[in-house]
């Protein structure tokens, strides 16, 4: 009984840990003056801004398409960060924060994330480049959701931009499949090999063919978050 005790408490340590240097972590780097990304932030919505929200790359009879919707909304997130309040900051997540600027605040609410006024649809590339430009929009929170990809995202943003990041991230992920690949060839199988290969090529380009368009397509899930197909 003595022993389980322990080892309940130790799970409620490292739980508890856990938690805290998460917390640690996004407010850490939202430290990172917006200075310091300023550049490479500007550099990724004018290239989002070309590519438009969803950026199509024709092959053949086949589509390559780059989900920067998303991609736009993670970039806005990580510029609109207030360093004078990071750890409220990071908590809440907001798009279109200009510190001195922005007047109207839209906290979370279930259902999606809100749009500025000015556009009709939803539009994550022209918010970005306006929210980079210093056009004023209405700011929205995200709170609901855990943006852990800060940590990493916004020490990135201070050396690169959204180009140069899927550049390294295929250079990454391609090291680690085939590292992943020689230890399954050495200690379970060729199978196995060929099997967990397949599924995360498949992570990264989804084929499939629309009932209501002529050509199929290849989604490509080489963006900033990587492991998510639409």
């Amino acid at each position: 009984m003595k022993e389980i005790g322990k080892r309940v408490l130790k799970y409620i340590i490292i739980y508890v840990s856990i938690i805290i240097t998460f917390l640690l972590l996004l407010t850490g780097v939202s430290l990172i003056p917006k200075s310091k990304i300023e550049k490479n932030v500007k550099e990724t919505a004018e290239t989002l801004t070309e590519q438009t929200n969803r950026y199509e790359i024709p092959i053949r009879n086949w589509y390559m398409l780059f989900d920067n919707y998303t991609d736009a909304l993670m970039v806005n997130t990580a510029y609109s960060i207030d360093n004078k309040n990071p750890f409220y900051s990071a908590m809440v997540a907001r798009k279109n924060y200009i510190p001195g600027v922005t007047e109207e605040i839209y906290p979370d609410r279930t259902g999606g994330i809100g749009r500025a006024s000015k556009y009709q649809d939803l539009d994550q590339v022209g918010e970005l480049n306006d929210t980079i430009k210093g056009i004023k929009n209405e700011s929205f929170e995200y709170a609901r959701y855990w943006h852990g990809y800060l940590v990493l995202l916004r020490p990135a943003l201070v050396f690169f931009n959204v180009t140069q990041i899927r550049n390294i991230m295929t250079v990454v992920f391609t090291l680690l499949l085939m590292i992943l690949i020689i230890l399954l060839i050495k200690n379970v199988n060729y199978l196995s090999a060929i099997a967990v290969t397949a599924r995360n090529i498949g992570n990264r380009l989804f084929i499939f063919r629309s009932n209501h368009a002529r050509n199929s397509c290849i989604f490509d899930c080489n963006d900033i978050k990587y492991n998510y197909c639409f």
